[in-house]
């Protein structure tokens, strides 16, 4: 059954939210923007909730906001996640509805599903099926194609962009007796 889209009742106050959305804020996570096409031309939302669900059959999930225009645009349609490389923070915003004058936007074909060049991974997905998430719309999709390259991932965390660090020294699993 899919989720209806109709608007959801209207958030808490902000500061209500705040403390929530600052303690999730804690978890750091990759920037991705998931592109797709309408009869107007390709879209993109840029998204944090993306994650992998399962290898047989290759599915992922993105999560987008009940009120977003995606939200009606996903309905149905193919997407790409691009996975965005660390150097594409503008692309980033200007997909989370914060324009960049002047900024061009790297528009590839992927098999009629509109893509961003310069990512440090994308995946093709079809629709497979959208469940209710409270505000959001959680959108499964089938992974028809990808690709990936070397390269560092934008991430976010606590409100900022950032960059992978260094690698963290972890000892070997003690052995049992």
């Amino acid at each position: 059954m899919q989720p209806a889209l109709t608007q959801p009742p209207p958030p808490p106050p902000d500061s209500a939210a705040r403390p929530l959305r600052d303690c999730l804020g804690r978890f750091g996570t990759g920037v991705s923007t998931v592109t797709y096409a309408e009869d107007t031309g390709a879209r993109g939302i840029t998204i944090s909730s993306f994650t992998s669900v399962s290898l047989d059959p290759s599915l992922v999930l993105i999560s987008v906001g009940r009120r977003a225009r995606a939200c009606a645009g996903l309905r149905d349609a193919p997407f790409v996640v691009n996975v965005l490389s660390a150097d594409q923070a503008p692309l980033a915003l200007h997909f989370a509805g914060r324009p960049q004058s002047g900024l061009p936007v790297p528009w590839v074909d992927q098999d009629g599903v509109p893509r961003l060049d310069g990512t440090v991974a994308w995946l093709r997905c079809r629709p497979w099926r959208a469940y209710d998430g409270g505000d959001h719309v959680l959108f499964l999709g089938e992974v028809q194609d990808f690709a990936f390259t070397s390269g560092d991932p934008l991430l976010f965390q606590d409100g900022s962009f950032r960059r992978p660090g260094p690698r963290i020294a972890v000892p070997p699993a003690l052995e049992s007796a």
